[in-house]
């Protein structure tokens, strides 16, 4: 028996690796520019003028979902999106895809409201932002952003 492997790994099999590491970059960075829209507006909305967390929170998210999916689209995942114009469709479906994030979002704000004496409740949506977000990568690379297959 041989320690030989079967087969090498093609060349595009070895550029995976690092075109998915920047593509969670890229994410990341759209993602953090989302999250500091979110808490910006979120902080004036809710810890300034006293507005309710949860709708406010919602808010935010389509806020701040609007602009990811433009970010996203043309920059992120732009190698499988430069042949497409953005759209309504893809728009609502980032939005669906992100509702789950946005689910987790919630139950972490509301648990760590509940939990701790936060200076700040905008720390707790945060929180349920960064618990979102590789849920959101996924949901985005793997369903929304993947490039049209060939006709």
């Amino acid at each position: 028996m041989s320690n030989k492997p079967d087969k090498e790994a093609t060349p595009d099999q070895r550029s995976a690796v690092p075109r998915l590491i920047g593509e969670i970059l890229k994410f990341g960075v759209t993602g953090g520019l989302g999250t500091v829209t979110n808490l910006v507006i979120f902080f004036v909305l809710v810890d300034l003028l006293g507005l309710p967390p949860i709708p406010i929170s919602v808010a935010c998210f389509l806020v701040a979902g609007t602009q990811n999916y433009f970010l996203n689209h043309l920059w992120s995942f732009k190698q499988y999106t430069a042949e497409t114009p953005p759209s309504i469709k893809r728009w609502f479906a980032f939005l669906s895809g992100s509702l789950l994030g946005l689910a987790v979002n919630i139950v972490v704000m509301k648990l760590a409201l509940a939990n701790f004496d936060l200076p700040w409740k905008f720390i707790a949506q945060g929180c349920g932002i960064a618990s979102g977000m590789v849920i959101n990568f996924f949901i985005s690379k793997l369903l929304v952003f993947r490039k049209a297959p060939a006709v």
